[in-house]
């Protein structure tokens, strides 16, 4: 592979890490004001035991988005290291490879 193919693979790689943790901003943003004020509007408009049990429900579920929305940015992090670190060993080897074939 030619370090200009190279260079283009990982800088799309780049790009799919930083879209995925742009994706996990969001969601985890959308958790923390959207669903906070929908667990809170459901609390002011609806008073009863089951109402209650409801909202716990909800907090779960935003807990479990926001735990989501980390592993997503996790994953984008994991992502970008590895593709950083094919980056160096594809370009290390064509340099090899290159240097061989002079001799």
């Amino acid at each position: 592979m030619s370090p200009s193919e190279i260079e283009i693979h990982f800088e799309q790689m780049k790009g799919l890490s930083d879209a995925l943790a742009q994706t996990a901003a969001e969601l985890h943003q959308m958790t923390d004001t959207m669903g906070m004020k929908t667990i809170s509007d459901t609390k002011a408009a609806w008073i009863s035991d089951n109402a209650d049990i409801f909202a716990g429900k909800e907090v779960k579920l935003m807990e479990q988005i926001t735990e989501t929305a980390g592993n997503l940015n996790t994953l984008a992090l994991n992502i970008k290291d590895k593709a950083e670190q094919i980056y160096n060993l594809e370009m290390w080897n064509t340099l090899t490879a290159k240097t061989r074939s002079y001799r």
